[in-house]
């Protein structure tokens, strides 16, 4: 096994959390975290995704006694992880997502927190402004580019894409447990091949922060677009085509100073 490798020192206390699941449910490490993604994404969905939530844990986390299943174990990594985010501000699954799971794998170094700190703050405003803009990173990994710039501008709209479908729960979760408006979206951004699509954001209906949307029913359906047509449609802020220009059935929009606001504008320099 490669070296692991922490920025964050409580990455290294939620990895060994994972081994002892990884050993009461006999999956690998890799597979635990996976597994790990998506049911804290469905944790934060509001009791929408149960069924996907109750496959993972037939894998073979409910094998055992309470309080000794591998279930057990990773609701307190969930609980770990959660506090150690508050505690730091930090992306803590991008940092055991790259330092103990993949080694960079396929390419996927990512951009350390301070730069992306840096790349925010020399692109746009540190003071808040009153205009609402949109922000869309095409590759977003665990979405630390999104989380920067929110760090200056916390009521702009965010969009993070990525072909990897970890990466972009990891994004979901970034951005819903930090309370910030927007979409997490798996798909090919070459290709524009769409898979699932998260809506981020507190849904009324539901209590979570972690809505999931029909593809054909969001913004990103872009191969459902005549090629003729495909500079009206609409992107993540909604705007032109007025068939995606309603929030998602069951989604409620947030009571917020952000409603009075004028409709986004797409960020000029990302």
């Amino acid at each position: 096994m490669a070296n692991e490798q922490f920025f964050i020192a409580a990455s290294k206390g939620i990895v060994e959390l994972f081994d002892k699941a990884s050993n009461q449910s006999g999956l690998s490490r890799g597979q635990v975290f996976e597994d790990f993604v998506t049911m804290t994404r469905c944790a934060l969905s509001g009791q929408t995704a149960e069924e996907e939530y109750l496959s993972i844990i037939a894998k073979g986390y409910d094998k055992g006694t309470i309080p000794n299943r591998g279930a057990d174990t990773l609701k307190t990594a969930f609980h770990t992880m959660v506090d150690a985010m508050g505690e730091t501000g930090e992306d803590i699954l991008g940092d055991i997502f790259t330092g103990a799971i993949t080694y960079g794998e396929r390419g996927q170094f990512f951009t350390p927190a301070g730069v992306c700190d840096l790349m925010g703050s020399l692109t746009i405003p540190t003071e808040r402004t009153e205009d609402r803009k949109s922000v869309c990173d095409l590759a977003c990994g665990s979405g630390r580019m999104l989380l920067s710039v929110a760090k200056y501008q916390p009521h702009w709209e965010f969009t993070g894409q990525d072909v990897d479908h970890r990466a972009a729960q990891m994004a979901a979760i970034n951005m819903g447990l930090n309370g910030l408006r927007g979409w997490a979206v798996w798909q090919n951004t070459l290709t524009l091949k769409c898979h699932r699509v998260y809506r981020i954001g507190m849904n009324w209906s539901t209590g979570g922060v972690i809505t999931e949307v029909p593809v054909d029913q969001s913004p990103f359906n872009y191969q459902a677009v005549p090629h003729t047509q495909s500079k009206n449609a609409s992107g993540p802020s909604g705007a032109a085509d007025p068939q995606n220009d309603q929030e998602p059935a069951g989604l409620q929009p947030q009571p917020d100073d952000r409603q009075n606001s004028p409709p986004p504008s797409q960020l000029d320099l990302f």
